[in-house]
């Protein structure tokens, strides 16, 4: 695939979250996917390496705090190869009624037109602020 064909499989990624739709998300990954944050995962449960299994779980629960999706806007993205980085900006209202905004940066790795690999580094103390 090409570096544009791997761009667009990371926008329609991002949209899924704006959709809050996780069947999307989780079918745009392959089977042996792995999702990593950063952090200490005795700090933050959402830190460390999860599995798509896990990636599923995490999304559904992240998308039950929230009154609609979570859009997630791209900023900048770069490609060479099979990978993808892109600055994101996200946006949402939880159920508390608090609106959560945080800065992402993700390397996302493409093969065979899914993502296979996604590193996430994020503001995890604005997390646990916004989410407790």
């Amino acid at each position: 695939m090409s570096t544009e064909d791997n761009k667009q499989i990371v926008r329609e990624f991002c949209d899924h979250f704006r959709t809050s739709n996780v069947d999307g998300l989780i079918d745009a990954m392959t089977e042996d996917a792995t999702w990593w944050v950063n952090g200490k995962p005795n700090l933050f449960s959402s830190a460390g390496t999860k599995t798509k299994a896990e990636a599923a779980s995490m999304f559904r629960n992240m998308f039950s705090a929230y009154t609609t999706g979570l859009d997630m806007k791209i900023i900048n993205m770069v490609g060479e190869g099979d990978s993808v980085a892109a600055e994101v900006r996200s946006r949402a209202t939880t159920k508390l009624g608090k609106i959560y905004e945080n800065e992402y940066f993700f390397l996302f790795k493409i093969r065979d037109g899914k993502i296979a690999i996604v590193r996430e580094y994020t503001d995890l103390m604005y997390v646990q602020e916004t989410f407790g």
